[in-house]
């Protein structure tokens, strides 16, 4: 039944494939950690190559990413040669990137017969999989058909070099990042709210469900007893209960309502940014975050987001899809974990001292830019066939 699905769900997606953009280019991955990279990367992707669209295959026990503009995203399991059939019958691959920790051999072989352009990135180890697998040299026949393999460190040279590939097709980037690429804003937006918030400390809670608001509003007014100055940039998750919610914290707070053009006053103390699309400005504009969801149903946002624009982060323990990427930050001191939503308040109040928040803000802007070369240098190898051809 569930293979059923996914096949269904296939199916429906090839109409789709086209017109969907030139040159379109498939990344295929195996688990969650992965799928947060490619993800990351589909954004370099389009935004390097505005005609660009990306056909994003991942595991299916995994969520399916946010749908945005150019890009597809199917769930696809193992080595699915059928399902790469039926998209190069439908449309032209342009170059496929795997990421998997067992190469799908079958997928491998079609996608090199029809000339398209194969790499592989973040395998540490070569491990085929395919109908052939156990037939001697198979793998050695399968590497064989890899245009380039893009490994983490020099180290993991040796095993690629080893099963039979090229050394001069085996090149190391180190570390691909979960990190996007940093949402934008508005700069006339920006300028004009820095300055109706000129000397105020601010602090973000962002994508926050109904069933934190309370946990929210609280940590405001305990902080507001230390730091009276203090500025509340509350982003709802839904951003519907902007009015509702407005309503309700003006009962303890001078408010103002984003979608509602509200000024902002040296009075106000909570901004409710009831709109979608801004949380660059957001990030911004605050010293530190909460990530919302965190102490319920898990983040609706990378920790990457906030940490590329510089904002220290408090969250919870549930990372949602985003699991690895708080891990990772947390191992890293870039982040601070809560098990309790009792004790947001007080650290929320230790990140803001400036300190504490440089500190982790570096931390976190080290993390992202690990992977930003790595990140461009497989963008340039998976576009290079249609610019060539130009």
């Amino acid at each position: 039944m569930i293979e059923t699905a996914i096949e269904q769900q296939q199916d429906a997606a090839l109409p789709l494939l086209r017109g969907l953009g030139s040159p379109l280019v498939w990344l295929h991955c195996d688990s969650r950690t992965r799928l947060n990279k490619l993800a990351a990367l589909s954004d370099a992707i389009l935004q390097a190559d505005e005609g660009a669209a990306v056909l994003l295959s991942y595991p299916p026990e995994c969520q399916a990413p946010v749908e945005m503009p150019r890009r597809l995203c199917v769930p696809c399991t193992g080595d699915a040669s059928v399902f790469a059939r039926k998209v190069t019958a439908t449309v032209r691959v342009a170059a496929v990137l795997v990421a998997s920790r067992t190469l799908p051999g079958d997928m491998i072989a079609h996608w090199a017969k029809t000339g398209t352009k194969v790499v592989v990135a973040d395998v540490a180890v070569p491990r085929v999989a395919g109908r052939w697998s156990l037939a001697p040299g198979h793998a050695r026949r399968v590497l064989s058909k890899l245009s380039h393999v893009f490994v983490a460190s020099d180290r993991m040279r040796g095993p690629w070099c080893a099963a039979g590939l090229p050394e001069a097709r085996c090149t190391t980037i180190g570390t691909l990042s979960q990190a996007p690429l940093a949402l934008r804003c508005n700069e006339t937006e920006r300028d004009a709210l820095s300055d109706a918030l000129r000397q105020r400390t601010i602090w973000l809670a962002a994508g926050v469900p109904e069933a934190e608001e309370d946990l929210i509003i609280a940590v405001q007014q305990e902080a507001l007893r230390d730091t009276h100055r203090l500025v509340l940039i509350l982003h709802p998750a839904d951003p519907m209960r902007g009015p509702a919610l407005h309503a309700r914290v003006s009962a303890q707070f001078n408010a103002a309502l984003r979608s509602r053009d509200d000024p902002i006053t040296p009075e106000t103390q909570v901004y409710i940014a009831d709109t979608e699309g801004e949380r660059g400005l957001w990030y911004r504009l605050a010293v530190a975050c909460y990530l919302g969801g965190s102490f319920t149903d898990g983040s609706s946002f990378s920790p990457m987001e906030a940490a590329a624009l510089g904002c220290a982060m408090v969250h919870g323990p549930e990372g949602g899809r985003f699991g690895d990427a708080f891990d990772l930050m947390t191992e890293r001191r870039a982040t601070r974990r809560l098990t309790r939503p009792d004790a947001l308040g007080r650290m929320l109040r230790a990140v803001l001292r400036p300190e504490q928040a440089a500190d982790m803000a570096h931390r976190g802007w080290q993390i992202v830019s690990e992977g930003a070369e790595a990140a461009e240098i497989l963008v340039a190898a998976l576009l290079a066939p249609h610019q060539e051809a130009r």
